[in-house]
């Protein structure tokens, strides 16, 4: 038997607006009662109560343990507790303790210039906090850094109108890069094709030449790089940190094999200006105008914001060791004219690993980043209440099922003779990573997984086009390796030299049946995924 319990709708309305009342009256009293207590300014006082459900006590707790973090770096407002102890000190009239202390803005106390934060309802004095309480951790210049483990995440926008929900989007997203990766096949493809699969979305990153950094702040943290933390680390690590010596190797080796392409060879002294250009380019310092007389500017005017180099792929590859954290990059392979045809490739594109770096000490979560038009975006997920999709992950192939390039993947060590050891064919051979060789490091360095995509879309797992290959007639070329790669996942088999006749058959079996099952896990599994972390961060502030 069931009761259905019913009310008269007036009086149920006219319940619900005293109990509306109510609870209002209580809020703004608790709020009173917080600021009053501490002095904050209201808008975090309310950020704090909302995230404790309006309980005084453990609102407290918390501004406390805010408070204490990094008090030297804090305004006022959490310096002193109240804003009469400042008075008493500036005024040489002295103010009635028994007053109730006039609240003044946070804009007025903070000593630093108030950055535009577009309509984020983070509290400016929590991304102050932020800021502070990461540049502390980061100023003892002990690499690599500790970084957070977790991403940033957008909250669920589908919550709301449709009107606002675009509006939010477009100061949020950025909407040209989206639309100009997704149209080019690089970006959400694969959404469509795997329902576990969530979109990814680029945040808005200002453009002042440390994109770059403010992208990986953004994607970490939900701020941008504004204090310069980021980009000192990496101007640092290339200038002195331990493993400068071997990524600067990585970096003459991938850059020779570009060279030979192209026709190009250095001189040691063109290799040394080539490297101090890179390093300049980190520099942490604004560009340096110069006049029409030939005199300098004075770098950047006060009345300007600030804007600094751009940074390359191997200022990519060092971050990615700053952070202790792989970092993929989502970009097209081809720059395009207006009419859309392709005159200059991309070379930004693909996997970056901290190589450097034992395996064991790193992030197994990457940062994934965008790169359209010269300009990199944090690529986050959204939330969303479908907690079969609530796991974000990170193709690491193109769409068409080729493994994306691992940069920097190559050391050729420390007794490598540069001009000599590079043309000699052999030893250029045995540096060649297989396939098996380039999964075993994304297995090493990230939590790989397979996801199941449909019939139509399977497609033999391949090597990437790279823009690195060795030429050279005697050098193995692309085409050759990759089907060379394919027969070595499953085997460590280097060839059947000197063997007898049972044996090279024993071999070719074994490698045709290693090809076959390669053939057939890649067609019933496609694409590659990385696992991206599941607990993420909600405040966002620019």
């Amino acid at each position: 038997m069931s009761c259905s319990l019913s009310t008269n709708p007036a009086t149920a309305a006219c319940e619900a607006a005293l109990l509306h009342d109510h609870m209002t009256l209580d809020m703004d009293a608790v709020l009173s009662d917080f600021v009053r207590s501490t002095g904050a300014e209201p808008g975090l006082a309310r950020d704090l109560l909302e995230g404790k459900n309006w309980d005084l006590t453990a609102a407290l707790s918390d501004y406390e343990q805010l408070r204490q973090v990094h008090t030297a770096n804090l305004p006022q407002v959490f310096n002193e507790g109240k804003y009469y102890k400042q008075q008493e000190r500036d005024s040489p009239q002295q103010v009635n303790k028994t007053e109730r202390p006039s609240l003044q803005r946070q804009d007025d106390i903070a000593q630093e210039k108030r950055l535009s934060r577009g309509i984020s309802h983070a509290s400016s004095a929590i991304v102050s906090l932020a800021r502070s309480h990461v540049a502390n951790e980061c100023s003892n210049e002990q690499f690599p850094l500790e970084m957070p483990i977790y991403t940033f995440q957008l909250p669920d926008l589908s919550v709301y109108s449709e009107d606002f929900r675009s509006f939010i989007e477009r100061d949020l997203i950025e909407q040209a890069t989206m639309v100009a990766l997704e149209q080019a096949g690089r970006l959400n493809w694969w959404s469509t094709v795997c329902t576990s699969c969530k979109r990814l979305l680029p945040l808005a990153t200002t453009g002042d030449g440390n994109c770059l950094l403010h992208a990986a702040s953004l994607g970490m943290w939900g701020f941008h790089d504004r204090d310069l933390v980021l980009r000192k680390a990496l101007y640092t690590m290339m200038r002195s940190g331990a493993e400068r010596e071997a990524l600067k190797r990585r970096w003459r080796w991938q850059q020779t094999q570009q060279n030979k392409e192209s026709g190009l060879v250095y001189t040691e002294e063109e290799w040394e200006r080539e490297w101090n250009e890179l390093l300049k380019l980190a520099s942490s310092e604004p560009r340096t105008h110069f006049g029409k007389n030939g005199g300098t500017g004075g770098g950047v005017d006060n009345s300007e914001d600030p804007v600094y180099e751009s940074l390359e792929e191997f200022h990519v590859f060092v971050l990615a060791h700053i952070l202790r954290r792989p970092i993929v990059v989502v970009a097209d392979t081809m720059l395009r004219d207006s009419g859309g045809e392709a005159f200059a490739p991309i070379p930004f594109g693909g996997i970056y690993l901290p190589l450097e770096v034992p395996p064991n000490r790193c992030h197994c979560s990457p940062l994934v980043l965008a790169y359209d038009q010269a300009h990199f975006s944090a690529l986050v997920s959204m939330e969303q209440k479908d907690q079969q999709r609530e796991q974000a992950v990170i193709p690491l192939t193109d769409s068409e099922h080729k493994l994306l390039p691992l940069h920097f993947a190559v050391d050729p060590g420390k007794d490598w003779e540069w001009g000599k050891d590079d043309n000699d064919n052999t030893r250029l051979a045995s540096l060649i990573l297989s396939l098996e060789a380039k999964l075993n490091l994304l297995h090493s360095y990230m939590n790989v997984t397979w996801i199941r995509i449909p019939s139509e879309t399977r497609a033999p797992l391949a090597q990437p086009e790279s823009p690195t290959a060795s030429a050279g007639e005697d050098v193995q070329s692309l085409a050759d390796s990759m089907d060379s790669d394919r027969d070595s996942i499953c085997s460590n088999s280097n060839g059947s030299n000197g063997k007898n006749g049972k044996e090279k058959e024993k071999d070719k079996q074994r490698k045709d049946k290693d090809k076959n099952r390669t053939d057939s896990v890649a067609n019933k599994l496609g694409s590659l995924s990385k696992t991206l972390g599941i607990k993420l961060k909600k405040n966002m502030g620019g």
